[in-house]
């Protein structure tokens, strides 16, 4: 029997777990407290911090436009709008996502229709979606899910020959790349979250990019009064004057002015992931019954969000998921099934949830339900088996904390920990 903590041995893991990254430092602090000073409570325009935000943002992206929002969910509604996503088409998204990936589909009253993933990536490819092409088809959305990035050449080729169009979801992954090209930069539009834990956050904040003028304008239309002009002085909707259509997604000013300061430090917090994450993969690479997530050739994964792997199906017979994470805690390493495939607030994987599968949305007024659905019925769109290998890879993957300024000695021993557990996982079978 070896010495794991779980049954008595020492844990592996001793070292402090103190992270010295900040999520609001003394930088992001003084650039609130500079609005407030300035006696400037909300905004209207495209001037000041939100000018500062938007193209230092474009710039990382290396497009002509961004557009800040008040929550990456409304900047992903936004840009449904503006390519078109309306009643009786179709999106096609992947399952393993947060359902707020999703739900703007429903605000344009359209389907959405979920696509397997690739396990290397977690996210889909270009032979997952095509299988899904409707001609009710009018775009694909991208998630690059924990800030690996999708295969997103391929898929551009798919699009582009099928006619439709691209919104890469970047929620997780600032500061990532495809072959020296940003995230986002790829699609028609890409949409990233700047909220909570993000890598870059404004407490509840969103920002789409886009070289498209008419684009831009569609989403600013949306919600956003008062700029309607494009950057490029291009007045695409010049007979709606300056108005909007009034849902007013502009975000608070604070919010920009502290996701300023953060996209600063956006270099050094994905330095840091970039290399505790390398520490955490060389270890575990060649483990038994793990697999580690390794970026496509020519990406760079930005952003992270969270450390995932995935349990092998060689995994021995009676050791579950939660037995071999409770084995990795006892040794002082704060691994978790995933949460987006475990329970993802109560319903898992997305295809089965009842939001998108069977409850019938008009019983909440609006506008926001599936218009294809018809009558509304409770009818099964999705059954488990539908998605094999998302629900067959989703039952595998655990995780834990983006780690950004901890010691290099605390990485490795995590590593060590959940390496020295997979070594011995025979023992954990109950």
């Amino acid at each position: 029997m070896s010495e794991l903590a779980l049954f008595g041995g020492p844990k592996t893991v001793t070292a402090s777990n103190d992270d010295a990254f900040l999520p609001v430092s003394d930088v992001e602090i003084e650039a609130v407290v500079k609005e407030m000073r300035a006696g400037i409570v909300s905004i209207a325009g495209r001037s000041g911090v939100v000018k500062e935000f938007e193209d230092a943002f474009a710039a990382m992206c290396g497009t002509k436009y961004a557009l800040v929002s008040n929550s990456g969910t409304n900047s992903i509604h936004a840009a449904m709008v503006a390519l078109g996503v309306g009643p009786g088409t179709e999106v096609i998204v992947p399952s393993y996502t947060w359902h707020a990936s999703i739900t703007p589909i429903l605000h344009c009253a359209a389907t959405p229709v979920f696509c397997d993933i690739c396990p290397d990536t977690l996210t889909p490819g270009a032979k997952e979606i095509e299988a899904c092409i409707t001609d009710k088809t009018v775009a694909i959305e991208i998630v690059h899910v924990w800030g690996n990035v999708a295969p997103m050449d391929e898929i551009m080729d798919l699009a582009r020959k099928r006619g439709l169009k691209v919104l890469e979801d970047c929620s997780h992954a600032h500061g990532a790349s495809l072959n020296g090209k940003s995230v986002g930069a790829w699609g028609d539009i890409g949409a990233f979250s700047c909220q909570g834990g993000k890598a870059v956050s404004g407490g509840e904040l969103g920002v789409a990019v886009t070289e498209d003028p008419v684009l831009l304008d569609r989403m600013i239309l949306t919600g956003w009064f008062g700029r309607v002009v494009a950057g490029d002085g291009a007045r695409t909707f010049d007979h709606l004057g300056d108005m909007s259509l009034g849902v007013k997604y502009r975000p608070h000013p604070y919010a920009v002015a502290m996701a300023n300061s953060r996209l600063k430090r956006l270099p050094c917090l994905n330095d840091c992931r970039r290399k505790n994450y390398r520490i955490l993969n060389d270890t575990l690479r060649d483990a038994p019954h793990v697999r580690t997530i390794e970026p496509l050739p020519g990406a760079e994964r930005g952003g992270f969000l969270e450390y995932k792997f995935i349990l092998r199906d060689d995994l021995p017979k009676g050791v579950t998921r939660d037995r071999f994470c409770e084995a990795v805690k006892a040794e002082g390493a704060p691994l978790e099934p995933d949460r987006y495939s475990s329970f993802n607030y109560t319903y898992g994987l997305l295809h089965l949830a009842p939001m998108f599968n069977t409850f019938d949305l008009r019983q909440m007024g609006g506008c926001y339900y599936d218009f294809k659905r018809g009558d509304g019925s409770p009818k099964e769109r999705y059954r488990p088996g539908s998605l094999p290998v998302t629900e067959s890879i989703c039952t595998r993957i655990v995780g834990m904390p983006g780690f950004v300024d901890v010691s290099e000695e605390y990485v490795c021993q995590v590593a060590q920990a959940i390496r020295q557990v997979a070594e011995h996982a025979e023992e954990l079978a109950v």
